[in-house]
């Protein structure tokens, strides 16, 4: 197996198309069905060995917290303790995703570090070691293994692939994403959920047959449910208050994850992209992010 000395890796953005929780598990996380899809936008992560005692991680954005409570270097040391192998790592991410957005930006720059490390020393881990310590770092992180589209079930360790007929329906769907200029704590999200569980908690198990059968008709609509959207949109009153705005103007959209980034689907409609940005822009401000791209 080739060893490099340095090496790149494409860390993409994902959404959640339907995100349904259906309640509290006795281990304290959260039972839920979503299907998730990887987007083409996203980060960059580049991978060194360093000579050193310790890891190091530069980030292009300074807000990012690059301590060792950042899952790119808690990656590390998981990686090192299970190689039991004395290696410390540079890296260098180059930040697109907001933070507090629902994107899965820290989770999949955490297995980004997992196989640049494990590219670079020659692959010494296969893909169920890499998924076991991924699933320890985050609930998220284990989807970014193969970054593909699937039902995540359990509290997301429990990845069951599309069938290959489905994912080529998915393939290139462009998808429109906007955040405002505030971030949604995702432990908030959830211990709010929680709060109110008769009233936001799915008991029913998610008819995936009737969803898969919306994918391969390309009605992603029927897709389109969030437990988090009325929990959230109860404090931050101006995502609901967007959301409806575009779904009156026949936009199909929906917050993604626990927020704050939100995402339209612009192909099923007649509304171009265009009109969309004017929508977003005109209700959050022209400090908006926004990007157009598409699932991968």
């Amino acid at each position: 197996m080739q060893v490099f000395d340095e090496i790149t890796i494409h860390s993409p953005a994902k959404v959640n198309l339907m995100l349904s929780v259906h309640g509290r598990r006795p281990d304290g996380f959260h039972e839920l069905t979503s299907l998730m899809v990887a987007l083409k936008f996203g980060d960059t992560l580049t991978v060194r060995i360093r000579n050193a005692n310790e890891d190091v991680l530069r980030c292009s954005d300074p807000a990012v917290p690059s301590g060792a409570e950042n899952l790119v270097l808690r990656a590390a040391s998981a990686f090192r303790e299970r190689l039991e192998r004395s290696v410390y790592f540079e890296f260098h991410l180059e930040k697109r995703i907001p933070m507090g957005a629902g994107l899965g930006g820290g989770s999949g720059n955490a297995v980004a570090a997992l196989k640049g490390m494990n590219q670079l020393l020659g692959e010494p881990l296969n893909k169920e070691t890499l998924h076991e310590l991924a699933a320890k770092l985050g609930s998220d992180c284990p989807f970014f293994i193969d970054a593909k589209p699937a039902w995540i079930c359990g509290r997301g360790e429990r990845i069951e692939p599309l069938n290959a007929s489905l994912c080529e329906q998915l393939q290139g769907v462009p998808l429109m994403l906007f955040k405002p200029n505030f971030a949604v704590n995702t432990a908030w999200a959830f211990q709010h959920l929680a709060a109110n569980a008769s009233e936001n908690y799915r008991p029913e198990p998610v008819d995936t047959k009737g969803l898969e059968d919306s994918i391969q008709a390309g009605v992603l609509d029927n897709l389109l449910y969030n437990s988090f959207e009325a929990t959230v949109g109860k404090k931050y009153v101006a995502l609901p208050t967007l959301l409806d705005q575009l779904r009156n103007a026949g936009v199909a959209c929906m917050m993604s994850g626990s927020g704050s980034s939100c995402f339209a689907l612009p192909e099923s409609r007649s509304v171009a992209p265009k009109q969309i940005k004017e929508i977003v822009v005109d209700g959050w401000g022209e400090e908006v992010f926004w990007v157009e791209t598409s699932i991968c």
